[in-house]
């Protein structure tokens, strides 16, 4: 059996081009596939890594917050009373009169070492300046107080600019 010219050329082909093709298909495509699997492996763990610091940053600053707050706790009286404290606040500020009433608001029980007390004001014919003095007493008295919420509305033409304010403010206590 003789092997022409033509068919030796193609049987060389096919011994080379065979074992090339296997090659690729069990060595250089798992590799390539593996090599594309790791890089999208890192690219997901620096997400993750950058994530973590990034929570780690904002888990330092809230022990830092924490630890500012028990030191504003620790200097605040220990007999601190929130509506006796917003009494003689709004007697500072000269908008006694202009208070309906001042009352508690349930208190919350959240998990860790503070808990919250609230009141709620309602002031009537409040002017805006003095509204705005309040708030600002009230956000800067070094009480860690807080104004969760507030609610203003303008009273009738008549009264100028008279306003009807509803005010959530809460404090922390230690447990």
């Amino acid at each position: 059996m003789r092997i022409n010219r033509r068919e030796m050329g193609f049987l060389i082909i096919g011994v080379i081009l065979i074992p090339a093709l296997i090659y690729y298909l069990f060595i250089v495509s798992p590799a390539l596939s593996r090599q594309k699997s790791l890089e999208s492996s890192i690219l997901k763990k620096e997400g993750d890594l950058a994530k973590i610091q990034e929570l780690s940053t904002e888990w330092e600053r809230f022990k830092s917050e924490k630890v500012e707050a028990e030191k504003t706790l620790g200097q605040r009286e220990k007999n601190f009373k929130l509506l006796s404290f917003l009494e003689a606040l709004s007697r500072e500020v000269g908008i006694q009169n202009k208070i309906q009433y001042i009352k508690p608001r349930s208190s919350s029980e959240e998990p860790g070492s503070l808990k919250t007390e609230g009141m709620e004001i309602k002031l009537e014919g409040i002017e805006i300046p003095q509204l705005v003095h309040f708030l600002y007493k009230i956000e800067y008295s070094g009480k860690l107080l807080d104004s969760k919420r507030i609610k203003v509305q303008k009273l009738s033409k008549e009264t100028g600019g008279a306003l009807r304010v509803i005010l959530q403010v809460d404090t922390y206590f230690s447990r």
